[in-house]
């Protein structure tokens, strides 16, 4: 399935535009009056669909516990963040000294 959503946005996408560009009655076929717009959107629907599709399929999706995880790492960081701001001057980094 993957290989196939690769061919479409490597190969099928760009053929469509390059064709639509050119004899835009051929893609477009079934319009009264096709013109180039609809040929380079549709190529660029083709496109994009293909790689959205290709990503989702690629990425490894996250179970409840590791979004958990996720969240509270944030959180933590946060109140990291939130202490060392409530710290005394003299005991904050040198290089942060300027930014008071």
């Amino acid at each position: 399935m993957a290989f196939f959503l690769q061919i479409m946005a490597v190969v099928v996408s760009p053929l469509i535009l390059i064709i639509g560009l050119i004899k835009p009655n051929w893609v477009v076929f079934w319009m009264k009056e096709p013109d180039r717009l609809w040929s380079t959107s549709l190529a660029l629907f083709v496109f994009m669909g293909s790689f959205t599709a290709w990503s989702e399929i690629r990425m490894p999706h996250k179970s409840a516990g590791q979004m958990e995880r996720e969240m509270d790492h944030q959180t933590e960081l946060k109140e990291q963040q939130k202490q060392q701001q409530r710290r005394a001057p003299d005991q904050q980094n040198e290089l942060k000294l300027d930014r008071l």
